[in-house]
């Protein structure tokens, strides 16, 4: 049986996870990036594939529109995938209520998936901390996450999203604590201290190609999906 390639528009393309995702894809059998956007990367090539400054020819055969580029182009980069009715995955972390806004008036006419984290075990994780925290009401939370040197946000926009999880469940704020250090892709430990025990609840990335794969996951995902707001957790049955 044949299936069909998802043709993918990469925003982001000359980043770190663009370029993994570029690797990823060139492997995939279900998707193909057919379109790469970055002005920092403008007129590069990967393979064949010319990296584009902005948004164009979204419109021509592209399936899924994937952007792992910076909080201050989502905006842009949302409303040219509403205009040419392209279904959106955004992985950028650290943008702005008006910017997370965006996203949601886009979903009104095409299918976006906003995720902090693209990784399938780290959302396992925030399922288990949703059951964990609401178990385990009184004790105290303790969260600790790690990245590399050049991550420009701290928290990270996964530990943002662990403590928006916590705050939901039993209205408790955790103690956040980053550390920017090395080559570190991500680390994340949510402590649960209680009387006489504590427990803890670890993820660990040790390639950003988990994080690629994921987002390839998501847009093979999306491409069938009708106008609406999207999480990892509803690609992966959560």
């Amino acid at each position: 049986m044949s299936h069909k390639v998802i043709q993918v528009a990469l925003f982001g393309a000359a980043g770190r996870m663009g370029r993994v995702i570029l690797h990823e894809a060139r492997i995939s059998k279900t998707v193909k990036v057919t379109h790469a956007f970055d002005p920092a990367g403008a007129g590069q090539y990967f393979d064949e594939l010319l990296i584009q400054p902005n948004c164009f020819g979204v419109r021509d055969h592209v399936d899924v529109a994937v952007d792992f580029s910076l909080a201050h182009a989502v905006a842009d980069n949302v409303k040219c995938c509403r205009d040419a009715k392209v279904n959106y995955v955004c992985g950028v972390t650290a943008i702005s209520d008006e910017t997370k806004q965006a996203l949601r008036d886009a979903s009104k006419d095409i299918a976006v998936l906003h995720a902090p984290n693209m990784s399938p075990g780290m959302n396992v994780l925030f399922a288990l901390v949703a059951e964990a925290a609401a178990a385990l009401p009184g004790y105290k939370a303790y969260l600790t996450e790690s990245h590399h040197t050049k991550k420009v946000d701290a928290p990270s926009g996964t530990a943002v999203r662990i403590a928006e999880i916590l705050e939901d469940t039993v209205g408790q704020k955790p103690d956040v604590f980053s550390l920017r250090v090395g080559d570190v892709v991500g680390e994340h430990t949510l402590v649960l201290g209680g009387h006489g025990e504590r427990l803890e609840i670890s993820h660990r990335a040790d390639s950003r190609a988990v994080f690629a794969h994921g987002a390839l996951r998501a847009a093979e995902w999306i491409a069938g999906q009708p106008a609406g707001f999207y999480g990892m957790g509803d690609v992966l049955g959560l």
